[in-house]
């Protein structure tokens, strides 16, 4: 069955019909692409019985027999995604759906060594070892890093935030046996937004974390630019000889919207920063997030005047950023000359992870593409 299904292109228009369409039944699948019912019946049952689909029920009847809904089995296969930040190592394992089936998360500073590694390699096989029995189920491992990659994912050309060798992949693989490859942290984690949102038009993610950065995505595809730094919104100027940016420039958003900014006055806790803002009792705490918001406006616009699209608020402010979405909109719409409607502004789905889960995708999307 399994060289069946090698062979047979139409079981593969099938499986991404299916996973695109989260259900159908046999008449919809047939109509949709253009086949014949005993054809669109001999491959169903070819990839039921190979385990990637599954009846799931039947659809409520409007008149005559019931038809019987499809699925794609979303436990078939999965990609487990690595986020490795300058004080965090986060692992995730999600499956077809994009279902969180297990994560941990550590603290602990980022360095290029065995001890590290080791412990990087300890928490990665718990999870395999408790979740996949069958190991072949297993795509890949996507690593996300706050550097920016090289076409081959596999070298990275810029990395400043965290210090990385010119033989960093060599060093991962003596630790990750699995295929794995490379990927900008931003650009993961406006993945994984694009993905769970389902947006098929442009969107734009700026990630709001220890450091700025972003992806522009179109129909769930990163637009990269032409070296690889398409979304390096952290380096946006916009206030000209302005604070000094780690990058060694002045006047750069990430000089101005990092979570330090908000951080630094609460001991480097941004949960406490947020629960003082809450209490409305602290005037300071009340004036830095002004200031902060002022800043991080202008670059919301900034972002909508060049692409004309909606712009998600992620990384860790993201997540803090419903509770304060209306008057946030309000106070970027006021730059906008062409439009006072800043529902275009968004607050991320993923709260935490979504650097890891968009890392991992990228074995799920190669995965449907290829069946």
């Amino acid at each position: 069955m399994e060289e069946y299904l090698n062979k047979s292109k139409i079981s593969g228009d099938i499986f991404r019909f299916l996973y695109l369409n989260k259900q159908s039944s046999r008449q919809e699948i047939a109509q949709s692409l253009g086949i014949s019912l005993p054809t669109t019946t001999r491959n169903l049952n070819a990839l039921q019985e190979s385990g990637f689909i599954e009846n799931a029920g039947e659809f409520q009847s409007t008149g005559g027999r019931k038809a019987i809904r499809y699925q794609c089995v979303a436990n078939s296969r999965y990609a487990i995604g690595i986020d490795i930040t300058r004080n965090h190592l986060s692992i995730v394992l999600i499956d077809l759906a994009l279902n969180i089936i297990d994560n941990t998360r550590l603290r602990i500073p980022f360095h290029e060594s065995h001890d590290y590694f080791c412990i990087l390699k300890q928490e990665f096989e718990k999870i395999v070892s408790k979740n996949i029995p069958d190991r072949s189920k297993l795509l890949g491992v996507g690593i996300a890093l706050p550097v920016i990659i090289g076409e081959d994912h596999k070298t990275v050309t810029y990395a400043t935030v965290i210090p990385l060798s010119l033989n960093i992949y060599n060093f991962f693989s003596d630790y990750i046996h699995e295929p794995f490859l490379f990927f900008n942290d931003a650009n993961s984690a406006g993945l994984a937004e694009s993905w769970k949102g389902d947006y098929k038009d442009a969107v734009a993610y700026l990630s709001l974390s220890s450091s700025i950065g972003g992806a522009y995505m179109n129909n769930k595809m990163i637009y990269g630019g032409s070296n690889n730094r398409g979304g390096e919104f952290g380096h946006m100027t916009i206030i000209p000889h302005g604070k000094r940016c780690y990058c060694g420039r002045y006047g750069c958003l990430d000089a101005y919207c990092t979570a330090n900014v908000l951080t630094d006055f609460t001991e480097g806790n941004l949960k406490e920063f947020f629960d003082i803002l809450k209490s409305g009792t602290n005037r300071g705490i009340q004036n830095i997030f002004e200031d902060y918001t002022d800043y991080l406006a202008i670059a919301v616009n900034n972002l909508r005047m060049c692409f004309d699209c909606d712009v998600i608020l992620g990384g860790n402010v993201g997540a803090y950023m419903a509770d304060y979405i209306e008057d946030f909109r309000e106070k970027a719409s006021k730059l906008n000359p062409f439009e006072r409607d800043g529902s275009y502004i968004r607050v991320c789905h993923y709260r935490t992870e979504a650097a890891a889960v968009g890392a991992a995708i990228y074995y799920i999307d190669q995965f449907i593409q290829n069946f």
